[in-house]
């Protein structure tokens, strides 16, 4: 009988610890929001980008069709404009050289009821001098249910400027 007993009281002790750990889990993630990682493609330069003044932003385009919402594409231009050239200490101030941005989602998972998760790929092509100089690959997730794409652009943007600071433009 207590065999029974402490069996019973450890399956209801596993339940209700597994749920509370999800529990704060979703709550984390709700508050965490959007985060967003860049990665150099290897042997595709990530040089020192000190010596270019200015940016040139192309649309952001994609493969994935209606699988990347229009409304994502439009907003990671705009989100991109907003963090590399506007501000009190922007990436790129302008004059010459510039540089040319081309953004293009690889990859764009939208979320359900059940599975909040978001995620999205863009992969950077960095071009200058008539050359590529470098691909930046940069993924963003969020577990936050409240995540819109617009979240989502914002954050990869904020990262691609992240990114060019540490590799030579502007403060890091």
């Amino acid at each position: 009988m207590g065999r029974v007993f402490t069996g019973a009281v450890l399956c209801v002790a596993m339940l209700v610890t597994t749920g509370c750990g999800t529990v704060v889990k979703r709550t984390v993630g709700e508050v965490k929001g959007a985060g967003s990682d860049a990665t150099s493609v290897p042997g595709s330069g990530g040089e020192n980008y000190g010596r270019f003044q200015s940016v040139d932003i192309q649309p952001t385009v994609t493969e994935g069709g209606g699988l990347v919402p229009a409304e994502f594409r439009s907003m990671l231009t705009t989100a991109l404009r907003k963090e590399l050239t506007q501000g009190k200490e922007p990436v790129f101030s302008g004059g010459s050289p510039a540089i040319t941005i081309e953004p293009h989602v690889m990859w764009f998972n939208k979320s359900n009821p059940l599975m909040p998760n978001k995620y999205v790929v863009v992969l950077y092509y960095i071009r200058g001098d008539g050359a590529e100089l470098g691909k930046v690959q940069v993924v963003t997730k969020s577990e936050a249910t409240g995540t819109g794409v617009d979240d989502l652009a914002e954050s990869s943007a904020k990262e691609m400027a992240r990114y060019f600071r540490k590799h030579g433009r502007g403060k890091a």
